[in-house]
């Protein structure tokens, strides 16, 4: 008994981010009994809007010693989407980091796990491919550079999804088989990631079954839905004035933006590794609260703070893309942005009509616009000789440079018939 027991104690322990693919099925597998690990299985509710406790049992049916399922909404809400919403972060322009930001709270609660459980080693099944391998991987240095990671899909020698299946097959694994076409779809709160496997031509179409969260704009109800989104200082949120909780909140915009099929994009991004990718997402809820969020801030903000605040969102959102979320970058660019939402408060009202998304009006309490000063009719705020004396000084520099640098002369440009 007692060299049991001390056989059992050499026997290394490490954690397990489990999610019941198929890749993660074979990696639980492959983990125990060809490399003779002891594994404790996590699987982490991101709303996925699947029933996650089966996971548990599963694990443990493929070998896991021990099997946690947690709830981590909250937390992938409050600590990771909507700093991103302070942001405006948006990768090349439509990837709104749902799976990204998903991945950075799996790293978290891995090294949580591990630090309680004694573990000195953590592992995940991403693709050997994708950037979500970086990102885990990344994440989990930063918090705690002692841990070792394991990958099984760089190890094992199963190149193929018919030499997965014959892996499985073989040894009797419970595994679902493959749809006649296999799409990956990736869901959480912040929207869905859907790849599909075999659509290598970007001039097809996708076919309208692969889409989980959105109505096809034609199948969108005839009236449209007008919606009223609050913020107070960029962050807490109200819909048609009724203040809800984040979660709530979340789940009834995807609710009303699916409904009216606003939210799919069709992108080509460079990913991580520097592969063109097409990707197609579906993201209710944040276009919803970033379309309004970005219309308040027009409202209460300088133009110059704006200007910049554009070119920085586009440097955060590469970083939390690659993989940098723990970056002191990524920290002081929060800070910065932190300090931006000090007046963005105010109402939005949306009108959701067959896929699109549109502002029919804006308020607020620090709002920057008078409509009596910027009417061009109404000269009672305005004196006319404001305009002369600063329209004579704004031509000063292009009069100066006529005069030393006299402009060549205009070749004939615009369209070339052939």
């Amino acid at each position: 008994m007692a060299s049991l027991v001390r056989e059992r104690a050499r026997v290394p322990r490490i954690v397990f981010a489990f999610n019941g693919d198929l890749e993660s099925r074979l990696a639980l597998h492959w983990l125990v009994h060809e490399r003779s690990y002891e594994v404790l299985s996590l699987s982490i509710n991101l709303g996925q809007e699947v029933y996650l406790e089966p996971l548990g049992e599963l694990a443990l049916e493929l070998g896991a010693s021990a099997a946690q399922v947690i709830d981590g909404r909250e937390v992938f809400l409050r600590d990771f989407a909507l700093p991103t919403l302070q942001a405006d972060a948006i990768y090349q322009g439509g990837c709104f980091l749902g799976s990204a930001l998903g991945r950075y709270v799996i790293a978290q609660e891995l090294v949580r796990v591990a630090r309680e459980e004694g573990c000195s080693a953590v592992a995940h099944s991403a693709a050997s491919k994708g950037n979500d391998q970086v990102r885990m991987e990344v994440a989990i240095a930063a918090q705690d550079p002692a841990l070792k990671v394991l990958a099984p899909v760089r190890e094992w020698h199963l190149r193929t999804l018919e030499q997965k299946l014959d892996y499985a097959r073989r040894r009797r694994l419970p595994l679902e088989e493959p749809k006649s076409r296999p799409v990956t779809v990736d869901r959480n709160l912040w929207g869905a990631s859907l790849y599909l496997d075999d659509l290598v031509d970007a001039w097809e179409e996708p076919p309208p079954s692969v889409f989980t969260m959105t109505r096809a704009p034609e199948e969108a109800p005839d009236v449209p839905a007008v919606i009223t989104l609050g913020f107070e200082s960029g962050l807490r949120c109200s819909v048609n004035s009724c203040r809800m909780e984040l979660l709530p909140l979340v789940r009834e915009l995807n609710r009303l933006g699916g409904e009216h099929a606003v939210g799919r994009t069709d992108v080509v991004e460079d990913r991580l590794f520097g592969i063109k990718s097409r990707e197609f997402y579906e993201v209710p809820a944040p276009t919803l609260l970033l379309t309004a969020h970005r219309d308040l801030e027009s409202l209460v903000q300088s133009r110059e703070l704006t200007q910049l605040k554009e070119s920085l969102s586009r440097r955060y959102a590469e970083l939390v893309y690659t993989g940098l979320w723990f970056h002191d970058l990524r920290r002081a660019l929060q800070g910065f942005f932190e300090q931006t939402q000090r007046y963005v408060t105010g109402e939005v009202r949306l009108k959701l009509y067959k896929g699109s998304c549109n502002v029919l009006g804006r308020r607020s309490p620090h709002s920057l616009y008078d409509g009596r000063l910027a009417s061009q009719s109404n000269l009672e705020w305005f004196d006319s000789q404001w305009a002369q004396g600063f329209t004579s000084l704004w031509t000063l520099p292009a009069r100066l440079a006529a005069r030393r640098q006299p402009p060549e002369p205009s070749s004939s440009g615009g369209w070339m018939a052939p």
